[in-house]
């Protein structure tokens, strides 16, 4: 029987192998989330959109050998992740368009994950 200690094991050996995947993934999120805050130099604004569709052709190129579901998998967790460890609150993916990840400012400072 596989345990789950085992199964996050597998997952960071993944990570690691696809460690430039996540880079530009983060990097992608980074431009984003600077945007926001350039943004609030001038106008009250709490919402950030991520478009999951070009995060994923960002890292098609960094990882050309996986299968697009599994890119798929990846990037989008990525980014929840890293939003969440940036501050920010991310909305459930039912509150949000097909292939969109919406988080705002998290004034409450709660740490959610869907």
């Amino acid at each position: 029987m596989i345990n789950n200690n085992q199964l996050v094991t597998r997952y960071y050996n993944l990570k690691a192998k696809n460690n430039e995947l996540f880079k530009v993934t983060e990097g992608y999120v980074d431009e984003q989330v600077k945007a926001l805050y350039e943004e609030l130099d001038q106008h009250f604004v709490d919402r950030l959109e991520i478009d999951v569709q070009v995060a994923m052709d960002k890292g098609q190129k960094a990882a050309p050998e996986l299968d697009p579901a599994e890119l798929e998998v990846a990037v989008t967790n990525n980014i929840m992740k890293h939003l969440d460890d940036l501050g920010l609150s991310v909305l459930p993916p039912r509150l949000s368009e097909p292939n969109t990840i919406v988080a705002h400012l998290n004034f409450f400072n709660h740490s959610r994950y869907y």
